[in-house]
This record gives C-alpha cells, structure tokens and sequence, in this order.
C-alpha cells in the first residue's frame, strides 16, 4: 500500500511540473509573440511615415509610369509591380504615398510569415529572433518602405514556403494548388522566384519517404498553377519577340565570352555585407557551413532553409566571378537565411561569447539601418554628389526650374537622356509629356511606347545628367535647332546633388526636310 502511495505521489508531482512547464511555454509563446508583432507593427507605423518624407527614387518612378501603361508583362520586369501601383494610385491618387502603400502592407505580410515560417520550424524564440533580424537588416528595413519588386517578390517567395510546407505535411490539393498560384505571383514579381521550384524539388528528392511527391498527382497540379500563374509574362514575351530573355542575358553581361574576374566576385561580397550589414551575412554562411558540416545542426528543418537559400545564392555568386551581382538580387534566399541563422544562435545562446557577439551584432545591425533613415552622410565626409541618401531629395528645386522653363519657352514636350531621369521628371510635370531619344529607347519600357512626334516648328526641352554633355546623335537629325541653354543644380539645404544640362530643340521645317 505505501509503495503505491508513494507511486501516485511521485506521478502527481511530475503531472503537475509537466502542467507547468507546458504552462510556461505557452506563456512564453504568447509573450514571444506579442513582442514579435509590436516590433512589426512598430516597423509599419514608422515607414508609413517616413515613407512620405523623401521623393521616389528613379526605379519607383518608371514603375509608376508602368502603371499607367497598363500590360500583362513589360521590358525588363513582371508585372506586378506597376498593378501594386495602380492599386495604391486607385485609392490615393498620384502621390508618393500611392506609390509605397503596397510596399507597406508587403513589409507587414513578410514579417508574419517570417515569424510563421520560423515558428512552424522550429519555436517562438526563434521566430522572434527571426524578426529582430529582419527589422535590423538594412536592406529589409528600406525595402519596406520603396515600392520596387523586392517587396512583392519576398511576401510571395516566403508565402510560397510557408504554404508548401503545409502541402507536404497535410498532402491537400487544396495547398499544392494554393502555392503553385502564389509561386506564379512571385515569379511575375521578380523573376528569380523561379528558383523555387528548384528549391521544392531538391528538399523532396533529399528525402526517400517524401520523393515519391515529385510524381504525384498533387505535385503536378502545383507546376500546373504554377505555370497558369506565370502565364502573362510569357504570353507578352511571345508577342514581343522575347525582349525580356534579351534583358536578362545582357544584364548579367551573359551576351559575351565568360571571364572570371577576381574583383567582380570581391565587389558582390561586398555587397552583401553592406546589404545585410556584416553581422547577419557573416551569420549566415557561418550557419550554413555549421549546418553542412556537423550532423549535430543536420534536420528536415534545416536542410529544408538550406535547400531554400543555396540554389539563388549560389547562382548569382557564379555570374558575379563574371559580372558583380546587386545586393539586392538575393533578398529571397537571404530571408530564409536569417531564419537559419536566429535558430543556430537560440540553440548556442547559452554560451557566453554567442550572447555577447548576438547583442553587438544585433546593435550594429541595427545603427547601419538607422543610418539609412537620416537625410545625408555628410557627418562621414561623404561628397553630396556621392552620398546614396541624397539622390531621392532635392526635387522640389528641380521642380521650380522646370516650371521656369516652360514660362519661358512653352515646349511642346522634354526629353530626357535616359529612362531614370525621364521617369522622375514625368512625375514632377505630370501636365507635360517626358521621352528619351529615340536611338536610347532599346531596352527600356519607352521602346514599346508611343515616341515624340516631330512637328513643324515645335519646341522642346533636351535635359541631360551626363556629365560629358554631348547630345545624342537622333536628336542631331531629328531637330533643325539645337541651343544650349546652360544649365542647373539639384539641390537639398545648399547641398548640390546633380547638375543638369539644357538644350532648346526645334524642328524642321517640312520643306527642309523633304529637301534632305
């Protein structure tokens, strides 16, 4: 009798730590969760404003000159961006806001499904951990607050995860069908979402119990919405002599013979490290190189980040042995590293040095991000017209000096020497019409537009940032006239950013021309 006393005794005691424990980690859940999404609601607030508090920058302009042209694909990028545009332009109109609203909303789906994804695979401390990292990385933080197609392109990509884990776990149609449909979104936001389907493919081929899903019925639905989905920016190449494939090959400098230059490799790393900040890259290939080399880090979890990080990383670490890649170009696969990287720290967190180097790498991350929010660099000696910070400011001068130009010469319309300075122009003047020369239009959105036309006797503006101010050579043949007319700053609180030159151009008269 007294030894089964003791028996009950002792499983009450170990019922009522287990209740407790589990009690304290649901607790702890909770609390991890509410701090996560404070931080990214925090994050949304703040850009919000600040996002109103600086001018677009050159590709947010041409985008939002996109949208306006509505179309199922466009030169250079998917589509997805200039509907983003015109959504926000349905509901605000014209304004910067408009342009960065979708953006905003981007940067508060990506940090849930940041916290989602990392809680899914491992904890809450870890997905929290994930968002403190997002939220100091320089390049998520500015990249929730510009309308470009990194934002789109990461809420999809990690939706894409999110939901195939789901599908591998649960085997639904519903969910395969669910992510072949948000894999095509992403791919008609930016095209390197493509490496997804490489990415799901290598995770299930690693595992015997789950290859089988490769030739599935379900599998095949999610490559057929995925190509469904895909669809708009293959038909508009189909029907536009696959202008795009063109840009794709000549922007990683594809279309010529393939030489490995040391100092291309050296400039992408270096753009990565500016990009993610130092700590977190360095974090990050730290953990993969852990996680390929000790079997100790080795799970489905984490394989499953590897498999989502490598394919594009690797990639565009291959072109740039030729041609340096952005800094940009891997913000997918860096976002599943980062997730890798707060669940190799939770698990070393007990140990000293990891808690001194977590904090420090954590508060440098987050004063280069900071850093990224002021007006200038001037502080580190930086020239104004180098300083990256200045070159979305200072259009309100550009403004008043435009508007003094067509007081003096009513043109009929400006030209401007190439896509990033006519976009931003054309959203200053939006009563005038802004071109580029016809011979500067080959791989631009402006080659698939209608030109300017020349008139008998009309006027128009020539406005160049090339500093060796030569014209070129169409607009020679294309106006009998050609006066220069100086020039001006932009400028922002005395400081000059970008000096721009003039020219009056006038047409020829018809009987020149039929002479000539």
């Amino acid at each position: 009798m007294i030894p089964k006393l003791i028996a009950a005794v002792q499983m009450l005691k170990e019922i009522t730590k287990a209740t407790k424990s589990n009690s304290l980690s649901l607790d702890n859940r909770a609390f991890h969760r509410i701090i996560a999404f404070g931080v990214i609601a925090a994050g949304f607030f703040f850009h919000l404003w600040f996002s109103t508090t600086f001018w677009l920058i050159p590709d947010e302009a041409y985008y939002w000159l996109w949208s306006k042209h509505p179309s199922l694909s466009y030169a250079t990028k998917g589509p997805v961006v200039a509907w983003c545009i015109a959504v926000g332009s349905f509901f605000f109109g014209n304004s910067i806001l408009a342009i960065r609203f979708m953006a905003l909303l981007f940067s508060i789906g990506s940090g849930v499904l940041i916290y989602s994804l990392a809680e899914k695979l491992f904890d809450s401390r870890t997905a929290l951990l994930s968002v403190l990292f997002a939220a100091s990385c320089p390049i998520f933080s500015i990249g929730s607050v510009l309308m470009t197609i990194d934002s789109p392109s990461l809420f999809f990509w990690l939706l894409s995860a999110f939901l195939f884990l789901q599908a591998i776990v649960q085997d639904k149609r519903t969910y395969w069908v669910f992510t072949g449909m948000s894999l095509g979104v992403g791919f008609l936001a930016k095209y390197v979402n493509a490496f997804e389907l490489l990415c799901f493919s290598l995770y299930l081929w690693f595992y015997p119990d789950k290859r089988r899903l490769l030739l599935s019925q379900n599998y095949a639905y999610f490559l057929l919405f995925s190509f469904l989905f895909s669809l708009p920016v293959w038909l508009w190449n189909a029907n536009h002599g696959w202008v795009t494939v063109h840009h794709l090959l000549h922007r990683g400098d594809l279309t010529s013979s393939f030489v490995i230059e040391p100092t291309e490799l050296i400039k992408f790393l270096q753009e990565q490290l500016l990009s993610y900040s130092p700590f977190l890259f360095i974090g990050i290939i730290c953990s993969i190189i852990l996680v390929l080399w000790s079997p100790a880090f080795r799970s489905p979890q984490t394989l499953f980040l590897l498999t989502l990080f490598l394919p594009a990383f690797l990639f565009y670490t291959f072109l740039s042995l030729h041609k340096a890649a952005k800094g940009n170009w891997t913000v997918t696969a860096v976002s599943s590293g980062i997730i890798l990287l707060a669940y190799i720290m939770v698990r070393l967190f007990h140990l000293p040095h990891i808690k001194v180097l977590l904090l420090s790498g954590l508060a440098v991350s987050f004063l280069q991000t900071a850093l990224l929010h002021r007006e200038d660099l001037s502080f580190l000696g930086i020239k104004p017209e180098k300083d990256p910070l200045l070159r979305p400011r200072g259009w309100q001068s550009v403004a008043v000096e435009l508007n003094e130009i067509q007081k003096k010469f009513h043109p009929e319309y400006f030209i401007a020497n190439d896509y990033a300075l006519a976009s931003e122009l054309q959203f200053l003047i939006q009563s005038s019409k802004v071109f580029i020369p016809t011979c500067l239009q080959e791989q631009t959105q402006f080659a698939f537009w209608e030109s300017y036309p020349i008139l008998h006797n009309a006027k128009a503006i020539y406005i160049s940032n090339d500093q060796s101010r030569l014209l070129p050579e169409c607009l020679k043949k294309e106006f009998s006239t050609i006066e220069p007319f100086g020039g001006f700053w932009r400028e922002y609180k005395g400081k000059k950013i970008e000096y721009y030159t003039v020219w009056l151009l006038s047409s020829f008269p018809s009987a020149s021309r039929s002479e000539n």
